[in-house]
């Protein structure tokens, strides 16, 4: 095929020689040479792949490597030979369009000489099952280049090997096999399909391929062929190798199925034979046929007769009622699972396809009434599958209940007709159904239970079943849509059976699964038994809704009758479960005291055992870390959400049981890799110490209770924040002696952010409340122990942070009784702060100026000139990589977001103070440079927007105040140079993309409306007289505009301007 002179037969075998050469010997320049050479000779395959097929098939029929073959040729190594082969497989793939029919016909002839050589007449490369997947994978793609109109009849020298003879090897017949899987992989598996770049060629070209199989009667010499080979393979009885024939010709039938017809696939005599197989003692063969069964199951037959003639022919139930029953209850066998799952798919399709055919309404009513007969009898055998504890059997099933609870799902009708009730068929097997479901949900016997929240990835099995888990719960909630009161029924009967039993028995008649499963029905059953949106622990409560939603913080449950989950709840509390002694169990108990708190909270005599046992060694000293750290955070919301007088008489002790848990250890972590910072590392993530800090804010929710009793509520405070500040203090006083101790420094960073928690506790409160505020003085206290612990070790980012996030809650706390404190705060960090810092402390000042409103001008003054020249100083670096821009675009958002909040919140002037008045003109030039950048349209908008609200601050001139204003002498001509023309010459660019820019044009609209204001009738002739004509606006359109402007309101003006430069851009 190959010319003999080609360069590539020698060059090619001594370039992957190179190439492959390892060792101290091997020159890397020359090896990068043939690396290079063997690129070249992929990239240019449509040119190097008749030299490279020469050399993939020279040599055949020799038994190895290095010895002479039928062409008397060495065959070459098998890496070599695989490289070429590469290379003729991306020609195949890739570049087959480029070949020429000659050229195809010539690779057809020497592939298939190669086969009759090599494996009917050969040594079938020595048995290698790769070389021979790796051939089929070739010849497969090449039928797809030239089937069917250069080579019509290409299959059938491989349809010959499907009769081996009893003196050949299987191995040709193992080829076929091969290639037979790999064409319909390619022109139907959906998977692999849908995996792929979508194509319109492809796609039709594997349309023609397929019709062409089934009209040309290839299709029925490859099903007949490979029916035969199974019922031959059979014969052989346990012959190994025979079996892993039939089994791989198995999996090609399967692959074949869903898409030849099935005239051909499905006779009286292939499901015999399928039939034959199920009841074979080899489960891998069991498998493969069931596979093929579902096929025909799920086969889409156009006629409604036919159709329902085929699953009558099947008698589906009559077949796997049997097979299930046979396996069931295998455990720990994974080709035992894989079949039942196998069988559960074929009356899973089995069952969608009655389905479907009961809900068309075109088909007949007897048919529909025939099919609807069929699937009712189908309905125990889909019970069964889904009891089964293997997920994959289940889930194997599960379309067909899906289809069976969307069939049953009755649309509500319209007030005031009733929705149509079940019958007592329905209603039967949905109560059955939902029994199993809910059992599903409980832990496997041989379950390893992990608490939640773990910093590990749960293992497969764990992961697995918490999938499953929440697969059956949708279920579930769909059968409680259905029928709400079944639902209930049936879970009450579940968790009641369950509590009952524990009350009789103990632990030794309840196993913590089935435990765990009637608490976690209890904790999920508010959600299901929702009617309204909500759900509350009592029954109808008429005209006590509206009380209970007006009052809901000493609301009185006990008034009214219980509904099902106050029932449950009440049960669930009495029955003493809470001391049962396994971890699910009991941390399943306090998320259900967490989640209806609002039930108990009134109920003195529960509110106490659920402390009680929350801070015992139950919940926030349980021995495993996983609970405690979840009980850290449950115990935080029960402190937050059950704040009542009965909680308040119990603050004290409860305060002196978590005491030992509130005790801060810093620990350094051990770095992943050189590069990564122990600090970050011990702050970042999920770690002990950040959900330690749920104890410090639930602290703070039980000291807040106590304020009516000051001494008390002083003495508690101190008790908590005390110790805070002493270990805060010890680690400053460490980092002094030594600022390389990054234990200290954690010590601090930890210390700051429990106060932040401690102060997140107590509410935001009004600064009408702050003076009389008992815990003024202490949080007072807390900030000047911030700020020193903050001057002491402020070029430590962690600790920055956490003094931020400190510093604010003590704002919320306390409110303008920090205000005096806030410039030091600011004069401390506001220099050190890393570029990527000051995005998070801009928004930080944004919550200042919310909070302290009026007391917020002499920091902003103060901290104004420093922070421009900070970011004006990081925006003037260069660019070097992707994280410095993506630093420099949050940087410029941010204090365009920040200027736009102190333009917003009446502290303009602080621009302008005698102290910022330097950085002023770079400020406006800043801004104005956005204003005409059009590739940063959020940039440009926020800056048309700063100067928007600036003309009314600083260019309001005396004639058109209103009231006294602060106009900054010659910003009018600001005005007048710049801004006003911007508004007018940014959307002229071409680069101003009108569509994607409505936001801008506003603000555009909103200055030049905010000139006229500031202005009056100096600006309107500014823009009749000099600024319109210069733009060469016409004098008509000029004058409607001006019109527009001094008489419609904004938003109407908004959309005259946008009208307006579409005109002027023509």
């Amino acid at each position: 095929m190959a010319s003999s002179q080609s360069p590539h037969l020698t060059n090619i075998p001594e370039a992957v020689r190179i190439a492959a050469g390892a060792g101290p010997a091997a020159d890397p320049e020359i090896k990068q040479q043939a690396i290079d050479y063997l690129n070249k000779v992929k990239e240019l395959c449509q040119e190097t792949w008749q030299d490279c097929l020469a050399l993939y098939l020279q040599g055949s029929g020799a038994p190895g490597p290095s010895t002479p073959g039928k062409d008397g040729k060495e065959k070459l190594s098998n890496d070599l030979r695989m490289f070429c082969q590469q290379v003729v497989d991306t020609t195949l793939t890739q570049k087959g369009s480029e070949m020429s029919a000659e050229s195809q016909k010539a690779m057809y002839t020497a592939v298939i000489d190669f086969v009759q050589t090599e494996y009917v007449q050969g040594p079938c490369e020595g048995g290698q099952a790769f070389l021979r997947n790796k051939l089929a994978f070739t010849i497969a793609h090449l039928f797809l280049n030239v089937y069917p109109n250069t080579i019509p009849n290409f299959l059938h020298p491989l349809f010959a090997l499907l009769t081996p003879s009893a003196s050949t090897s299987l191995s040709p017949t193992s080829l076929t096999i091969q290639v037979l899987t790999e064409i319909a992989q390619e022109v139907h598996d959906t998977t692999l399909r849908s995996a792929r770049k979508y194509s319109k060629d492809r796609q039709e070209r594997d349309g023609v391929v397929r019709d062409v199989i089934r009209s040309s009667g290839d299709e029925r010499l490859a099903v007949e062929g490979m029916l035969g080979l199974i019922e031959k393979g059979l014969e052989q009885g346990d012959d190994a190798q025979w079996l892993k024939l039939v089994e791989a010709t198995l999996k090609t039938m399967v692959t074949w199925t869903p898409w030849v017809d099935l005239g051909v696939s499905l006779s009286p005599k292939s499901l015999s034979l399928y039939h034959k197989i199920l009841q074979s003692r080899h489960i891998t063969l069991r498998t493969a046929a069931a596979n093929i069964i579902r096929s025909f199951a799920a086969k889409g037959v156009q006629d409604p007769q036919a159709r329902l003639e085929v699953l009558k022919v099947l008698d589906v139930v009559a077949l796997v009622d049997p097979l299930e029953a046979e396996t069931r209850g295998v455990k720990d066998n994974e080709e035992v699972t894989a079949f039942r799952t196998a069988i559960g798919g074929i009356l899973a399709a089995f069952g969608t396809e009655l389905v479907a055919f009961t809900e068309n309404m075109d088909i007949p009513e007897p048919l529909r009434n025939e099919a609807e007969a069929m699937m009712t009898n189908s309905l125990p055998l889909l019970l069964r599958f889904l009891s089964d504890r293997q997920y994959e059997v289940p889930i194997a099933v599960a379309p067909f209940a899906s289809d069976i609870l969307r069939v049953v799902r009755q649309p509500h009708p319209p007030p005031p007709a009733p929705a149509t009730p079940l019958t007592p068929q329905r209603r039967e097997f949905l109560a059955s159904m939902l029994d199993i479901l809910i059992r599903q949900l409980a832990w496997p016997e041989d379950a390893e239970w992990e608490a939640p929240g773990s910093e590990e990835d749960p293992d497969d099995a764990l992961a697995s079943f918490l999938h499953f888990r929440t697969y059956c719960r949708s279920y579930i909630e769909s059968i409680a849509q259905i029928d709400k009161s079944l639902h209930t029924e049936v879970v009450a009967r579940i968790v009641v059976a369950t509590l009952d039993a524990y009350q009789s028995g103990g632990e030794a008649a309840v196993p913590w699964q089935q435990a765990e499963l009637a608490l976690h029905l209890i904790y999920t059953f508010g959600e299901l038994s929702k009617s309204d949106g909500r759900s509350t622990p009592t029954s109808e409560m008429g005209d006590a809704d509206s009380i209970y939603n007006s009052v809901r913080d000493s609301f009185d449950y006990d008034q009214y009758p219980l509904s099902p989950l106050g029932e449950l709840l009440q049960r669930c509390m009495s029955s003493g479960i809470s001391i049962y002694p396994h971890s699910s169990v009991t941390l399943q108990y306090f998320e259900i005291a967490v989640r209806y708190v609002e039930f108990w909270k009134y109920k003195p005599d529960t509110v106490s055992p659920m402390f009680e046992a929350i801070v015992s060694n139950r919940g926030v000293h349980h021995p495993d870390e996983g609970v405690r750290r979840r009980c850290f955070y449950l115990f935080q919301k029960l402190c937050k959400d059950c704040r009542c007088p009965s909680v308040s008489e119990m603050v004290e002790p409860i305060l002196g049981s978590i005491k030992d848990v509130l005790v801060i250890n810093a620990n350094v972590p051990q770095p992943d890799s050189p590069d990564d910072n122990p600090l970050i590392k011990a702050t970042t993530g999920k770690t002990y110490a950040v959900d330690q800090l749920y104890l410090f804010e639930a602290a703070g929710y039980l000291i807040y209770l106590t304020k009516s009793d000051t001494s008390k509520h002083i003495t508690l405070l101190e008790a908590i924040a005390g110790p805070l500040m002493s270990g805060m203090a010890t680690g400053v006083e460490r980092y002094r002696s030594d600022s390389t101790d990054l234990q200290a420094v954690l010590q601090v960073h930890h210390h700051l952010m429990a106060l932040g928690h401690f102060a997140k506790g107590f509410p935001t409160v009004s600064d009408s409340q702050v003076e009389t505020l008992p815990y003024t003085p202490p949080f007072k206290q807390m900030t000047e122990a911030l700020l020193q612990a903050l001057d002491a070790v402020k070029s430590e980012r962690v600790v920055r942070d956490a003094s931020r996030f400190a510093f604010a809650q003590f704002v919320n706390a306390i409110g303008t009784t920090v205000a005096e404190l806030v410039p030091r705060f600011v004069s401390v960090v506001v220099t050190e702060y890393e570029p990527s810092e000051l995005v998070d402390f801009m928004l930080f000042l944004g919550l200042l100026m919310h909070r302290l409103k009026k007391n917020t001008f002499e920091t902003m003054d103060m901290l104004l000139l420093p922070l421009l020249s900070r970011i004006f100083a990081i925006l003037q670096q260069p660019i070097t990589g992707t994280d410095e821009a993506q630093t420099h675009a949050r940087l410029k958002d941010a204090y365009l977001t920040f200027f736009t909040a102190l333009m917003n919140a009446n502290l303009d002037g602080v621009f302008i103070t005698e102290r910022n008045k330097p950085e002023f003109e770079n400020l406006l030039t800043t801004l104005l440079n956005l204003t005409q950048d059009c590739s940063d349209p959020g940039s440009q908008r926020f800056a048309f927007g700063f100067f928007a609200r600036s003309v009314i601050a600083w260019g309001t001139s005396p004639e058109a105040a209103a009231q006294p204003s602060q106009a900054l002498p010659g910003y009018e001509n600001f005005i007048y140079q710049r801004l006003l023309p911007a508004c007018f010459e940014v959307p002229a660019q071409k680069e101003f993309k009108i569509r994607s820019s409505t936001l801008t044009l506003h603000e555009m609209a909103t200055l030049v409306r905010s000139t006229a204001q500031a202005r009056g009738q100096e600006a309107i002739t500014f823009m009749t007289a000099d600024l319109l004509p210069r733009l060469g606006c016409p004098a008509d359109i000029a004058d409607r505009f001006i019109t527009s402007l001094k008489t419609q309101q904004a938003k109407d003006f908004r959309k005259t301007f946008a009208e307006f430069v579409k005109a002027m851009r023509g």
